[in-house]
């Protein structure tokens, strides 16, 4: 497994059917960039699920520790969106996929099967916001920096 870097994590999307109950091997995931302005994305990784339907360990840049130790330090996480697909499963994508620094993350997705005699399926979305905002609670003067 690689080891992250100090400006980097570690992720892993293991795909199971419905409820998990069966992992699903040869299931497609991709995870790409955040969408930019103009909407464009970068590609950083095309992977398979192996039989207990986990991929391979893949390690994504992210912003320092040190970002999270004051407020003004910048955003102390990197956002990227993660996309599944088997044939025979509705495809799912995971926006805002959050990563820390340091921080391994094991992603959990489950694709629901088609009914019978269809071949496609619009995609599952499973959040259509903008990451959670962390806030610095100025009014504790107790509160740990």
């Amino acid at each position: 497994m690689p080891n992250p870097t100090e400006d980097s994590a570690v992720l892993r999307v293991v795909v199971t059917t419905a409820l998990g109950a069966l992992p699903l091997a040869d299931a497609s995931v991709t995870v790409s960039t955040a969408a930019d302005e103009t909407g464009a994305r970068e590609l950083l990784y095309s992977v398979r699920t192996d039989e207990g339907g986990m991929t391979p360990p893949m390690t994504l840049p992210t912003p320092p520790r040190s970002n999270s130790m004051t407020p003004d330090g910048g955003l102390p996480y990197a956002v990227y969106t993660v996309e599944v697909a088997r044939p025979g499963y509705t495809p799912v994508t995971a926006l805002h996929v959050t990563m820390f620094s340091g921080v391994p993350a094991v992603l959990p997705v489950a694709l629901t099967p088609l009914p019978e005699n269809r071949s496609s399926a619009q995609t599952d979305l499973t959040a259509t916001g903008e990451p959670q905002v962390l806030y610095h609670d100025q009014s504790n003067p107790n509160a740990e920096e």
